[in-house]
């Protein structure tokens, strides 16, 4: 038998992609029709679940960003859900305190398989294409393609997000990921034995509505996460700046010190802000660590895109972000 596959699978009776690694026993489930999520990750072996999982395919739908790896295009909020760029106006669904919009167009929209490879590793790509999808050409009124493969292989993720314009205007883009890790990582655990570390300086300065003023402060108390913080003891819900990368990446970690387990998480230089989400309690059993290419409401912020990391794809141009997410134990 080949060490990785890529079977068919079902979650909850919806059609689902399985990527395993036989050798070591980590294999991680795929939901290409509701967002392309990855919804579970977890070694059959040890017993370690990395992501959180919805009970049922009810509270799965009910709220697509709040299980697994959601994918946030674009991340996070948008002020009045609208801004404007190049001289058009972007309007999105007010879904939020009746006032804003948050998390973006694809998160709960079907994607299409694309690729499938066991060639090094259980590999998949899907991609959403907004023409097929009036919900999107609504909000964005250009031709794209978003693409993402997750590759399997040992104990270690690797994500690939791709965007390509097909059309002829400069596209405002940005895109997110809002992974819900679990809070122990294993029964034999508690949150008390757990702690969070983010190799960021600086944090956005934020209003009543989690809208970012513009001002970039020096991370202090509970939001200086440099070291290590137990996350029994911080609630935060905060945009994270300034990072320092170490090989290209910079790494966000989980540690789960009763169960003797770390997760690492790395994302490219693509990627210029972290949101660390710790629930609304101290008791949620979970963290999100969500690496953005543009901060929360950029195309609304008077601040230069260097600053708040608005890109901008010319016709016929490709953006590519890549991540990954390790589990050492």
């Amino acid at each position: 038998m080949s060490r990785f596959l890529v079977e068919d699978g079902k979650f909850h009776g919806v059609d689902a992609l399985v990527l395993k690694d036989t050798e070591s026993g980590w294999e991680g489930t795929l939901v290409p029709e509701i967002g392309s999520n990855l919804v579970s990750l977890r070694s059959t072996r040890e017993g370690i679940d990395v992501l959180t999982i919805p009970e049922t395919l009810e509270e799965f739908k009910a709220n697509t960003t709040s299980w697994g790896f959601p994918v946030l295009m674009p991340p996070n909020r948008i002020a009045q859900g609208k801004f404007t760029f190049n001289g058009r106006e972007y309007v999105f669904e007010i879904n939020e305190r009746g006032k804003n919009h948050i998390h973006g167009i694809v998160h709960d929209l079907p994607w299409r398989v694309v690729a499938k490879s066991t060639d090094g590793s259980a590999s998949v790509t899907t991609a959403i294409r907004s023409d097929d999808h009036p919900k999107i050409k609504q909000s964005y009124p250009h031709s794209f393609e978003l693409r993402m493969t997750f590759s399997l292989r040992g104990a270690r993720m690797d994500i690939t997000v791709e965007a390509e314009n097909f059309g002829s205007d400069p596209m405002p883009f940005g895109v997110g990921f809002h992974p819900y890790f679990n809070v122990p990582l294993s029964p034999t655990s508690s949150k008390e034995q757990c702690t969070v570390q983010v190799p960021a300086k600086q944090f956005w300065e934020l209003n009543d509505d989690l809208i970012p003023t513009g001002r970039r402060l020096a991370v202090t108390g509970d939001r200086d996460l440099r070291q290590p913080k137990a996350l029994s003891e911080v609630m935060l819900d905060d945009v994270l700046t300034d990072l320092e990368f170490s090989e290209g990446a910079s790494i966000a970690e989980l540690e789960d010190n009763g169960a003797g387990v770390t997760v690492r998480y790395g994302a490219g230089e693509e990627f210029r802000h972290w949101v660390v989400y710790t629930g609304k309690t101290l008791e949620d059993p979970f963290v999100c660590l969500e690496p953005y290419t543009w901060v929360t409401n950029a195309p609304n912020l008077p601040l230069p895109a260097e600053d708040t990391g608005l890109i901008v794809l010319q016709g016929g141009e490709t953006f590519t972000g890549r991540m990954w997410v390790e589990i050492l134990s």
